[in-house]
């Protein structure tokens, strides 16, 4: 009778209110399915969430995280879907597959984003539901199994190189990728209904977003993430198998139109041998000016940090401080290997070149815009774990107990001891995964409109695991003491920009001033020093860079010609782990002027934050299974954040 009733009506109901959420209720035609229901309305806040502050509010999120809905994380024994990373994001333990290891966050997260491969989505409702055609090929039995040999065939389907794209796995997809093509959108669907589901304004926010993912030889990556402000999202997705990178913000610009907006945040730079940030694009063709200034509109943050490297600097290629190579996977490229194939754009060797670390691509950026005439690599720093165990935000080096379940869930995979056919794919050295970064933003409220703009207007920072806080402002009428009045914060938002910002030409005879202010995590160790980091562009169209340790702990005073704090004798016990206790500061804060400011040379600066050093989690492990620490990677690490740049653009 209900559907007779809905036909009757030609199949729109109306629009109901379900807890502060709105829904539009229709009939479907389809026998088989009597109605289905679309979210249309954001939830609205709830009456006991705090009121918005305009000062804003630190908030801390994972924007790269893999379920069960990623193929390669389902081939790995990933069982976790969307919802259940959601709950896992809010503070609910969840098992690592068929480990018997139950993880759980030691605090929640203020927001998350499921961002599954979205070439996998349709392959995984092929392999999954017993209805679909391809449900007892080779491919999908080898998936359902976990069988790893599945995993490179996976891969190598998505291997894009110069103007050939990747394909659909036909043992999988069908002829011509159709199957996956058709049953992807359910998939997306239901991550979407997740994200939604999940949300709760005021105190979580859930983000719907997924994955493009091309691969290239050698197994690097093109990889973006995608993350839409709400509910209103295109019908689809757009994955390797549809197009380059470019093609994706094309097809975004074209797609996602009025209320539905997007950020693409790529990933992985010291993974794309020279492509991502070089100069072609990704099929190896000329830049053009309508590409860069799409990367320009979409690409407003790159992923500093994550559980497959760090991709800030390196020493050797255009960087020289000795902070750089930190959590570098890859090694520098030596003398010639950095050279890209003109037919294919990458360079023949698995090392880190100049494109591929971050502080070189905002260096690059103040080239191209007096070239273009905007700057087309003005990114914002984020963190994240890019987990494929479907758990959000799991970043602890004590307790870490993988990145990929469950063939990373013990020691002796991590440590290089035993050997996966993915490590061996991915070319990855013992203990060379870490357990991945954060992303904190400062915003008025936990909404998705709040949480989004602040990463859309990049006044976010990434961290390497750690919930350190970093406030960064710049302008030209701060007072020297600014740092320790009451309302600093309050002064520097009436009188400069916050990180992700830009400064205009200075006043004549005016130098820019810096407000910089972190708080240690107390989960973590307390802080040693503040950094600033600035790169400007010199007349004769060169870049440079300079590192200054600006704020010292436990009384130290940069030295006045190298800009070093002293060493604070913050010391780990190899056998306990244990840290000094009275070393370090809660909290570090200070304003300082640029010493050597030119007002006619276009710069950036931004902050990097030091914690004194820890036990990484390769020295718990040996200790754990009394065995030597890999020789490649280091026994303790320096947690550390990076906040986004503050640009300065003078007078044309």
């Amino acid at each position: 009778m209900i559907k007779r009733i809905f036909q009757w009506l030609g199949g729109l109901v109306g629009l109901v209110v379900v807890g502060g959420v709105g829904y539009l209720v229709f009939a479907q035609h389809d026998p088989d399915l009597v109605l289905s229901v679309a979210k249309v309305m954001e939830p609205l806040r709830g009456a006991d969430a705090p009121p918005p502050n305009p000062q804003r509010n630190a908030y801390f999120g994972e924007l790269h995280l893999h379920t069960k809905y990623s193929m390669d994380a389902n081939v790995f024994g990933n069982r976790l879907d969307p919802r259940m990373a959601y709950r896992f994001a809010k503070g609910e333990p969840m098992e690592i597959g068929d480990s018997g290891i139950v993880q759980k966050l030691a605090a929640p997260l203020d927001f998350a984003a499921v961002t599954d491969h979205a070439e996998g989505m349709g392959g995984v409702h092929q392999c999954l539901n017993s209805k679909s055609p391809n449900y007892w090929s080779l491919d999908c039995i080898g998936l359902r199994y976990k069988l790893l040999p599945v995993f490179p065939r996976l891969f190598d389907a998505l291997v894009q190189n110069g103007p050939k794209r990747g394909y659909y796995p036909p043992g999988i997809c069908g002829k011509d990728g159709q199957d996956c093509i058709a049953s992807a959108p359910s998939v997306w669907q239901d991550t979407q209904n997740a994200a939604n589901d999940a949300y709760e304004p005021g105190k979580f926010t859930s983000f719907i977003g997924y994955e493009y993912s091309p691969t290239l030889v050698m197994g690097g990556m093109l990889h973006r993430n995608i993350i839409y402000r709400g509910a209103k999202v295109p019908d689809t997705v757009f994955g390797a198998t549809d197009g380059f990178a470019e093609d994706l913000l094309r097809w975004l610009d074209l797609n996602c139109t009025g209320a539905c907006k997007a950020l693409s945040i790529p990933h992985n730079p010291n993974f794309s041998w020279g492509l991502m940030f070089g100069d072609r694009n990704s099929d190896a063709s000329p830049v053009t000016r309508e590409n860069l200034a799409l990367r320009a509109k979409y690409e407003r943050l790159v992923e500093v940090f994550q559980a497959k490297g760090g991709s800030e600097c390196a020493r050797g290629v255009g960087n020289t401080d000795e902070e750089c190579g930190f959590e570098n996977l890859w090694p520098t490229c030596k003398p010639g290997e950095e050279l890209v194939d003109d037919k294919t754009g990458i360079h023949a060797v698995r090392c880190v070149a100049q494109n591929d670390m971050v502080r070189n691509v905002l260096k690059k950026g103040l080239a191209e815009e007096k070239k273009w005439g905007f700057n087309p690599f003005q990114f914002g720093l984020v963190g994240s774990t890019d987990n494929h165990n479907g758990m959000p935000g799991d970043t602890a080096e004590k307790g870490y107990n993988g990145h990929a379940t469950p063939i990373d869930t013990t020691p002796e995979y991590r440590l290089g001891m035993k050997q996966t056919i993915v490590s061996k794919k991915l070319g990855i050295a013992p203990g060379g995964i870490n357990p991945g970064g954060l992303t904190g933003v400062w915003a008025e409220e936990n909404t998705r409109p709040a949480i989004w703009d602040s990463l859309q207007r990049r006044e976010s920072w990434g961290t390497s695991g750690t919930r350190l806080r970093v406030r960064f402002f710049g302008g030209y009428g701060f007072a020297s003491n600014l740092h320790q009045q009451g309302d600093m914060v309050k002064t520097a938002y009436a009188q400069g920009v916050p990180m992700g910002g830009t400064l205009a030409a200075a006043p004549a005879g005016k130098a820019p001033s810096f407000l910089v202010w972190a708080l240690r995590d107390v989960q973590s160790a307390p802080l040693q020093r503040v950094q600033i980091v600035k790169g400007w562009l010199t007349a004769d169209g060169s870049t440079q860079e300079r590192v200054y340790d600006v704020a010292c702990s436990d009384g130290g005073k940069p030295d006045a010609k190298t800009h070093r704090c002293p060493d604070n004798g913050a010391k780990v016990d190899l056998q306990t782990c244990a840290i000094s206790q009275d070393k370090g500061a809660p909290e570090l804060a200070t304003t300082w002027s640029d010493p050597e400011f030119q007002p006619t040379q276009s710069a950036f600066y931004y902050v990097r934050v030091l914690e004194n050093p820890v036990c990484r989690y390769s020295q718990y492990d040996a200790l754990k299974l009394g065995v030597a620490h890999p020789p490649n990677v280091p026994q303790t690490i320096q947690e550390r954040a990076w906040s986004s740049p503050i640009w300065y653009t003078p007078a044309r």
